[in-house]
């Protein structure tokens, strides 16, 4: 069973390239930040790399309008609804990734060492999330029966978002305790909260798939 019929290409080609282009502006968002962390972080890289991802959520914009426009005409306006639904969704990553690069720049914000390393790993945690996310979206299209069938990708991205709950907690525990003004911990916790929100945002879009499978059934 297919959610996309043949002439329903063009449509399909356009969740793909929204999928890329959302998937690249993760890959860019993160190389801001191993950047920001490295010895070569000065302030014109660092507008480079920025730029590079206002770039990509630029693209991830571009296609969702696409995704929108093309939809007036098909499918039955439920299958319609949640289709551009999952789409805004999807974009929203881009649009996060932006918002959090733009703050961390203008701001010219640099978090401590000892959160570093963990943030990293919370940002690699969750491009493995963004790759589920674009297979199971994959096979939301094309292998519509397999995914009812077998949801283990959805189940993935949210063990996947569990560990990234587990490093934030742990981060949270370990900042708040640290020789820091109050302020300062509070304002570095907003950058890391953001991020870690990205993964919850992932999550509810697992989520969100999983309710049109299950709203397909009735």
């Amino acid at each position: 069973m297919l959610i996309f019929s043949k002439k329903n290409d063009k449509i399909s080609k356009y969740f793909y390239a929204q999928q890329e282009d959302v998937a690249d502006c993760f890959e860019k968002f993160e190389d801001f930040f191993k950047l920001l962390f490295s010895e070569d972080a000065t302030r014109n890289a660092l507008e480079s790399a920025k730029v590079a991802v206002d770039n990509a959520e630029n693209a991830a914009d571009e296609e969702l309008i696409r995704i929108v426009n093309s939809m007036k005409e098909t499918f039955l306006p439920a299958t319609r609804k949640n289709l551009i639904s999952l789409a805004q969704a999807t974009d929203s990553i881009a649009n996060k990734c932006q918002s959090i690069v733009r703050k961390v720049y203008l701001e010219k914000i640099m978090l401590p060492e000892d959160v570093r390393s963990d943030l990293l790993q919370i940002i690699a945690t969750t491009e493995d999330q963004v790759r589920l996310l674009y297979k199971a979206i994959d096979k939301l299209l094309n292998d519509y029966a397999g995914l009812d069938k077998d949801r283990k990708v959805l189940y993935d991205i949210r063990d996947e978002e569990s560990r990234v709950d587990k490093i934030e907690a742990m981060l949270h525990e370990r900042m708040f305790a640290a020789d820091l003004p109050l302020f300062e911990k509070v304002y570095y916790w907003d950058v890391v909260e953001k991020v870690c929100n990205i993964s919850d945002l992932i999550e509810n879009i697992a989520d969100q798939i999983q309710v049109m499978l299950i709203e397909r059934e009735a």
